[in-house]
């Protein structure tokens, strides 16, 4: 799974839970911990809702979403970590900005994110 891409499709039952399917039709959910920009491109941090038995509880997968040739979204797991520690610290540093109520992350800010419109 870790260099295949994979397909999106949201959950309706769970605004947090994201069900990827691979290549090979296989389905895995995961909860959505944020959507950022990094380096002018986005990323999406995603955590297995089933975690396997190597991964530690606060453990998280990173995608870089990209689009396919129909314009749907993929998520392609990143390995790189110079780009692993750039996007972590792009949520390190929109966490630490935060108060508490907000949808987008759990925390009340003012956070620009992909889907918002600017004026």
């Amino acid at each position: 799974m870790a260099d295949e891409k994979m397909d999106e499709e949201f959950d309706g039952e769970e605004d947090d839970i994201i069900v990827l399917v691979d290549e090979e039709g296989k389905e895995t959910q995961f909860e959505h911990i944020a959507t950022l920009d990094y380096d002018n491109e986005w990323y999406i941090l995603l955590q297995p809702v089933v975690l396997d038995e190597d991964m530690d509880e606060d453990e998280v997968i990173v995608f870089k979403i990209g689009t396919d040739s129909e314009g749907n979204d993929l998520f392609v797991p990143v390995d790189d970590e110079k780009v692993l520690d750039g996007v972590y610290q792009v949520y390190m540093e929109e966490m630490e900005g935060c108060g508490d109520d907000c949808d987008c992350c759990d925390h009340d800010c003012d956070h620009h994110h992909k889907d918002d419109k600017k004026d």
